[in-house]
């Protein structure tokens, strides 16, 4: 019985901050298009900081160890047989991402910085209309997510560039807020069930499901 009244104690205090959320007013930057953001209020525009050159050249130096990654996974894998869970969670994520582009299309964001320089060497090709959710966000964190059995300055290494892909989206206004909180949900959500699948393949009779991501002590696809 006593579980039974904290479960249902929780279940109201959950409940009673989701009214009052429903009810408080946060603070926001209000663009031209009259969309509200929280993190375009808090996050100065990289544009109106350093001019659209520069800007420019930044996203796509942040965009650059992404896509070398996203091509040298796919490398790796086919020559060592390693990380193969891990590629498919940013393969999956990737398609999610460009299936997600076609369901809404929402105004873009004041100064926003969606081209890369003239002439640079790049694997992808930002849009305009490229908003939820945000790819940079997810792969960063479902690269950080399967170091979790590595070093700790690996670790930190792989979280630190979570941090720093936010920051770019948002600077750039690339993304809005909500495209990076989805970004952190889809990439938590890919991870986990490709964690139950992995478990369930390797369960099976004669399952061919081996290897570890980087050097975590889970055995995982």
């Amino acid at each position: 019985m006593i579980r039974r009244i904290i479960a249902v104690a929780v279940m109201l205090a959950l409940y009673a901050l989701s009214v009052g959320l429903g009810a408080f007013s946060f603070p926001t930057y209000r663009n031209a298009t009259g969309v509200e953001d929280l993190g375009h209020l808090v996050v100065p525009s990289l544009l109106g900081l350093v001019g659209e050159e520069t800007a420019r050249y930044i996203f796509w130096l942040g965009t650059l160890p992404l896509e070398v990654f996203f091509v040298g996974i796919a490398v790796f894998i086919l020559l060592t047989g390693r990380y193969i869970r891990l590629g498919i969670c940013l393969y999956v994520a990737y398609f999610l991402h460009w299936a997600c582009l076609h369901l809404t299309t929402l105004p873009a964001p004041d100064h926003s910085v969606w081209q890369f320089p003239e002439g640079v060497f790049t694997l992808g090709k930002p849009y305009p209309i490229d908003f939820w959710f945000s790819g940079h966000t997810a792969n960063a964190v479902l690269i950080a997510l399967a170091a979790g059995g590595c070093r700790p300055w690996l670790r930190g290494l792989a979280w630190g560039n979570v941090a720093f892909e936010i920051l770019l989206v948002l600077s750039t206004r690339t993304h809005y807020t909500i495209d990076v909180v989805g970004g952190i949900f889809v990439a938590y959500t890919i991870h986990r069930v490709s964690l139950d699948v992995s478990a369930a393949l390797a369960r099976s009779p004669g399952s061919l499901v081996a290897g570890r991501p980087f050097r975590q002590r889970r055995p995982l696809s």
